[in-house]
């Protein structure tokens, strides 16, 4: 007795081969979707990892320039304390050089002038010495009327002179490397309205 072979019926038109998948369709590969989905959630670790890092670099780079700039601010404080360290000496010594021109003025035709010769000759060392670390004399005869320099004391009619006017200086003034130490004390000439008034 012969076996009867299984035969399939056709399919209908449309509907899947046997298999189960649709024809031509690839099958799909295990673990695609899920594949797919990791590398877009490295993808922004990444990219969260970058902006952790660009922000970082920002901060290490604000912090440098301020170091930078406190630094430079420490070197400038330390140069201005070695440029006027000499200052408070300076000072002190100044009434020394008005003492001194005022004893040489008194000595003016009255005394010997062997005295007046000594007296002269300590001023000038002194001035120099001075000068050389870096005082300078504000003596603003003729010149006009600078409160940036000159303290006024009072006004005094000069013809034939422009008004406030330097025309007597009372006591000299001192600029130490640039700093003013003391301003000129001075009288100016007065403007013709103001009539002299002091």
């Amino acid at each position: 007795m012969k076996k009867k072979e299984h035969v399939e019926p056709p399919a209908p038109k449309g509907a899947p081969p046997a298999g189960g998948e649709p024809a031509g369709a690839e099958p799909e590969r295990p673990g695609g979707a899920a594949a797919a989905a990791t590398a877009a959630t490295g993808a922004e670790t990444l990219r969260a990892e970058l902006d952790r890092a660009r922000a970082r670099e920002d901060d290490l780079l604000r912090a440098l320039a301020e170091l930078q700039n406190v630094q430079r601010r420490r070197r400038q404080e330390m140069e201005q304390s070695l440029r006027f360290a000499h200052e408070p000496l300076v000072r002190e010594l100044l009434p020394v050089l008005d003492d001194l021109e005022r004893a040489l003025a008194a000595l003016e035709g009255g005394a010997d002038d062997s005295v007046r010769a000594g007296v002269k000759l300590v001023l000038d060392r002194l001035a120099s010495a001075l000068e050389r670390d870096g005082l300078e004399a504000i003596r603003p005869l003729d010149v006009a009327f600078d409160p940036e320099l000159h303290d006024a004391l009072a006004q005094r009619p000069a013809p034939g002179v422009a008004p406030h006017t330097v025309v007597e200086v009372v006591k000299t003034g001192y600029r130490y490397r640039g700093r003013v130490l003391r301003h000129a004390q001075v009288i100016v000439s007065a403007d013709e309205a103001e009539g002299g008034a002091s």
